[in-house]
């Protein structure tokens, strides 16, 4: 809802456009003209008395009158007209003037000779015009995304004689720019700050609060003052208007670091550092809470960190806040105290509603990866209660809870109907809590078999439960004029009937009887649902016949679209995937582990990879990057597919990368999260060892400054035991990543944080050669390689843990001693060295300077 319908917030700090107002004055002026001019000359005017007899006075009066309204009008259209286009200018927001800034620094200051004022406002220039305002998409990744902001001179200004009059008749036949922005560039209040004032007018006298930024360097100044002027022009705006991002905040005054904290996120997404930009989307939504959009990009970020019961619980708060306002959602969804909310609470968060409910679903149907996540396998001791498994323990808990709604189906995890007594001690039995964590190497038969069972329980019922909730979905969009919902574009309903599709696929692999293969006959899972579900297997037997897969999903009518493409896609790449978790083997005992071979397999990549052609063809070419990485890498939808060699020519012919695509081992986007965590080891220990190299060439500093040094260097070694002992917990990377940047602003280190690594097989073979040394075996699959790689990263990173805990305080006294323990940590962590040494000599190495 719009702000200024609420009550008690800020208003937008520039006025309101009121074109529609001077377009009428406009008009009237105009009109009222051109009838004295041309009215006295019509014939019914000539018919009357004081025209057919007048007299002096008269004639002379009329003259006067006549000539006098003819000019006041016309001067008066032409201001109207003028104030009309600065008004219309000032509601598309579009353009702005940016005036050189005024340069306050002292002249001998080194800073005014490294960054001028023309180089300072030429950047401000290019940053601002790059600000975008983004869409929501059904499919993670960044969404599609317009400028919406122009930089506009005033050419011809300065000029002299005729030229300056020329271009201002010009001019005057152009859009006016309605904002104009002067800045000063001043030294901070603090040594190594940087600050910048910047004032925004909106033509001809309307000017907003001054903007005083400031921080440490000045991209991050110019970044944050070009948001800051996005985010004053935009609640006025036409944009406020169309971007549902930001119709909530009309007229109202939005906070600058809601809008930097939104841009950077975006930012950091394409340049694949996850972290940061999952730390700025919250940093977005703790000042703007009810914003559920941003909510969306967060739980689609979380489907790509593979944090899925991270995602489903954010996609489940997303519903709750929608579902107001829809009394039959919010009476199941959330209970029957909350289905009397007004309805306009629900208003402008339709096409948040429905994507949520579709990702949701969606999280579910994957249900061996959610299980995996649910109930821990791991290949190495690792640290108790480290910083994911207490998160996993806490969404466990709170999704137990939330999915009482889910108690009173009848979700059929097998062939048979569930009685109504039995359904709570399923629920209970399925979603236990607490859930202990299992060390492979530790666990005995038993505990593996019990494991590897309730694990193929989870994944039977949550893909029941992803079925209930797409044929709901189906039965609550197929209404009369959802053509005119303005969620029509995100979710065709043929997208739906492929979602549908995908859901019983997904539901029959789960419920593949271990030892017989048997698949049992679909059944609704929505009592309310009219749609007839698509048997793919006939016969009754895993893999599906691939001619009765494509009978089906050619059923579903042509597809027009990228979603429905896509989810076609989905549907023959889920039937090349194994019953197992996360689409491997299944582990449990005298289990067949029946999957598609030989000629049936082909086919079915050859139907899915013609339907990943046609999503390309139909998509504008500047979309496909921004679904690159989900597609390549991400969904786990695609994870067989992207090993076969049809896969490999999509890539090639649709990107065209600079050198050969890799066939995609299924846990390549693992390999990604494990090198990224090591290459942020490296580099922190990279930092510090520069840190202390520097100071070694220094004079000895005062007791002071030492102290606060090895102060310094005592948080460093508590961070990367923090990183180690967390692994995969994103936080705890983000907070590493903080620190990462203090230390090398200290000490002038030239290093950076990169994003996550693209895939590269050449590269996946030398790490693991870094990792285990000659010893390494090579020439073997790239799927063996990937987990025989990540096995080693995980153990390495608990040796780190062990390893500081002996680290004695008195380590920090000899800086060389210092600068050498953390090259060789370093080095330690850096499977890119081509020194034929293996992880366990490098840490060797360590451990002698660790204790010396």
């Amino acid at each position: 809802m719009p702000a200024r319908r609420l009550g008690g917030f800020d208003q937008a700090e520039l006025p309101e456009a009121h074109r529609i107002r001077w377009w009428f004055a406009a008009v009237t002026a105009g009109l009222l003209a051109v009838s004295m001019a041309v009215v006295p000359y019509l014939p019914f005017f000539q018919t009357w008395t004081f025209v057919r007899d007048p007299k002096v006075a008269s004639v002379i009066t009329w003259t006067v009158l006549q000539t006098s309204v003819v000019v006041v009008s016309a001067v008066l259209t032409l201001y109207f007209v003028g104030k009309a286009r600065l008004e219309a200018a000032a509601f598309r927001a579009n353009q702005i003037d940016i005036r050189l800034f005024a340069d306050e620094r002292p002249d001998t200051s080194h800073d005014r000779e490294i960054d001028s004022a023309v180089e300072l406002t030429a950047t401000f220039k290019r940053i601002l015009n790059e600000s975008r305002l983004y869409t929501p998409t059904p499919v993670p990744g960044a969404g599609s995304s317009y400028d919406f902001i122009q930089i506009v001179e005033h050419a011809g200004d300065a000029a002299d004689g005729w030229w300056k009059a020329a271009t201002k008749l010009i001019r005057l036949a152009q859009p006016p720019a309605a904002f104009t922005v002067t800045g000063t560039v001043r030294p901070g209040n603090a040594a190594g700050r940087y600050q910048l004032i910047l004032e925004l007018v909106r033509v001809p006298r309307f000017a907003a609060s001054p903007l005083v930024i400031e921080d440490e360097n000045w991209p991050r100044v110019l970044h944050r003052a070009a948001n800051a002027v996005a985010a004053l022009v935009i609640p006025r705006s036409a944009y406020v208007r169309t971007n549902i991002h930001w119709a909530a905040w009309r007229d109202a005054k939005i906070p600058y670091e809601l809008f930097d904290a939104y841009q950077r996120a975006n930012h950091f997404i394409i340049h694949r550092r996850y972290d940061e930009a999952l730390a700025e989307y919250y940093r977005a939504v703790s000042l703007d809470p009810s914003n559920v959009y941003i909510r969306l990009e967060i739980a689609a970020l979380q489907e790509q960190l593979d944090l899925h019961l991270d995602a489903l619980a954010t996609y489940d708060d997303v519903i709750t806040l929608c579902s107001r306002g829809h009394p039959a959602l919010a009476r199941w969804w959330i209970g029957p105290d909350f289905a009397r909310q007004p309805r306009h609470a629900g208003r402008g968060r339709a096409v948040a509603l429905l994507i949520a409910r579709y990702r949701h679903a969606l999280v579910l149907g994957h249900g061996d990866s959610v299980a995996g996540s649910w109930w821990v396998r791991r290949t190495t001791a690792g640290v108790p209660d480290d910083a994911r498994a207490l998160r996993r323990a806490e969404l466990r808990a709170a999704l137990e809870l939330r999915f009482r709604r889910y108690v009173d189906l009848d979700v059929r995890v097998r062939p048979y109907a569930i009685p109504p007594e039995k359904r709570l001690e399923l629920h209970r039995r399925v979603l236990k809590v607490p859930v202990p964590e299992l060390v492979v190497q530790h666990a005995t038969p038993e505990q593996l078999a019990e494991y590897n069972q309730r694990a193929a329980e989870m994944r039977s019922y949550f893909c029941a439960l992803s079925q209930y909730e797409i044929e709901r979905l189906i039965a609550d969009y197929r209404r009369f004029g959802r053509r005119w919902r303005s969620s029509w574009r995100q979710l065709t309903n043929r997208a739906l009937d492929l979602s549908l599709v995908w859901a019983v696929v997904r539901r029959a692999m789960a419920d593949v009887e271990p030892v017989t293969g048997a698949v049992p006959e679909p059944q609704p899972a929505y009592p309310g649902s009219r749609v007839r579900l698509a048997d793919v297997c006939p016969d009754r037997r895993w893999p599906p016949d691939p001619q009765a897969l494509d009978d089906t999903v050619e059923a579903a009518g042509p597809r027009d679209s990228w979603e429905e493409c896509y989810n076609a896609a989905s549907v023959y790449a889920v039937a090349m995937l194994e019953v197992g978790p996360r689409g491997e083997r299944d582990l449990r005992d005298r289990a067949r582990n029946p999957r598609l071979l030989g000629e049936a397999r082909d086919e079915v990549a050859r139907r899915a990879v013609r339907e990943l052609y046609h999503a390309a063809t139909i998509s504008h070419s500047g979309r496909l990057p921004e679904r690159r990485s989900w597609v390549m890498g991400e969904d786990p939808d695609l994870a067989a597919l992207r090993g076969h060699e049809l896969f490999r020519v999509f890539e090639m012919v649709t990107f065209s990368p600079d050198r050969a695509a890799p066939l995609r081992p299924q846990r390549a986007h693992v390999w990604e999260q494990v090198s990224y965590v090591r290459q942020l080891v490296a580099e922190i220990a990279g930092c510090r060892a520069h840190f202390w190299r520097t100071r070694a060439a220094e004079p000895h500093p005062d007791s002071r400054t030492l102290d606060r040094w090895r102060a310094a260097d005592r948080d460093a070694w508590r961070k990367l035991a923090e990183l180690a002992r967390g692994k995969q917990d994103w936080y705890t990377r983000y907070q590493a990543i903080c620190a990462f940047r203090t230390w090398s602003a200290d000490s002038a280190y030239p290093g950076s944080i990169a994003g996550f690594p693209q895939y590269c097989e050449e590269r996946l073979h030398a790490q693991l050669r870094g990792a285990a040394g000659p010893r390494g075996k090579a020439g073997l699959d790239a799927n063996i390689v990937v987990r025989e790689y990540v096995r080693l990263c995980d153990q390495r990173l608990d040796q780190l843990v062990a390893d500081i805990a002996e680290l004695e305080p008195a380590t920090a006294a000899d800086f060389t001693a210092c600068a050498d323990l953390w090259t060789a940590l370093c080095s330690w962590f850096d499977d890119d060295i081509a020194d034929g040494s293996s992880a366990d000599e490098r840490r060797e190495r360590f451990r002698k300077l660790l204790r010396p």
